[in-house]
């Protein structure tokens, strides 16, 4: 008879997140639709975590015009909206020009671009991008980011980022009520969060713009009971572990520590 060994723990990475955190959590909403101010906003402040939007560089102040879009029609954050969220800790990134289709044909108009109109929009820096749409784009975007002046790319990849993950293909991870078919892998509050508490790695939620009772699409977003729920399972399982932190806030720390 063979006696079962303990399974060993899988290897912390070496790296120090600062304050001696184990891991990191940060969460990022497509669209920066302005509702999030009604309803998400106070469970950030109520939790103490930073938020963060990725803002379609054309479309800052104005209904979105994304024709097809659960979300379309929808009041996007002005300037001061924004403003007034970095000075509370939220971050922005990049969500191409459009939302449309990225190809190598037009990442220069959707990428490169993006960026100067979204700073000048903004009057502030933006170094990070984020996919729009699907995975398929992010190759396209890939060939011209860096000349674009990012410094990092979140992507549509479920999965937790190390701290040797590329910065250039962050993953992120959907929390939304229900992911779409085959699997229908419903909504869990503790998604990914033991890999990464193993792994000394970064969580980057994502979803569009909780609302209360139901979910605008269950395929891409979350309820409002169900933000709060990951925030409180957060909280209470990382305890003075997690680190609660902007993205941004932690592309410029492993940069440091490279």
């Amino acid at each position: 008879m063979v006696s079962a060994k303990p399974l060993r723990r899988p290897q912390v990475s070496q790296m120090n997140w600062p304050d001696g955190k184990r891991w990191v959590y940060s969460i990022t909403y497509d669209e920066g639709c302005q509702e999030l101010l009604n309803h998400a906003l106070p469970l950030h402040r109520k939790y103490g975590v930073p938020g963060h939007v990725a803002l379609v560089a054309s479309q800052i102040g104005v209904p979105r015009n994304v024709p097809g879009s659960s979300y379309d029609g929808w009041m996007i954050l002005s300037r001061e909206e924004i403003d007034m969220l970095c000075a509370e800790g939220w971050g922005v990134s990049c969500h191409s020009m459009t939302h449309a289709s990225t190809t190598d044909a037009n990442a220069e108009y959707e990428v490169v671009e993006a960026r100067k109109v979204l700073e000048e929009a903004l009057g502030r820096p933006v170094t990070m991008y984020c996919v729009p749409g699907s995975n398929e784009c992010y190759p396209a975007a890939l060939k011209v980011a860096e000349r674009a002046g990012y410094k990092a790319i979140m992507t549509i990849t479920d999965m937790v980022n190390t701290p040797e993950t590329d910065l250039l293909a962050l993953g992120r991870v959907p929390l939304h009520t229900q992911y779409p078919p085959p699997f229908y892998s419903a909504y869990d509050p503790y998604k990914r969060i033991h890999q990464a508490m193993d792994l000394g790695g970064w969580i980057i939620d994502y979803c569009h713009c909780p609302m209360p009772d139901k979910a605008v699409h269950p395929w891409k977003d979350c309820t409002l009971a169900e933000l709060e729920e990951r925030f409180a399972t957060v909280c209470r399982v990382g305890g003075d572990e997690v680190w609660l932190a902007e993205p941004n806030d932690v592309v410029a720390h492993l940069l440091e520590n490279r």
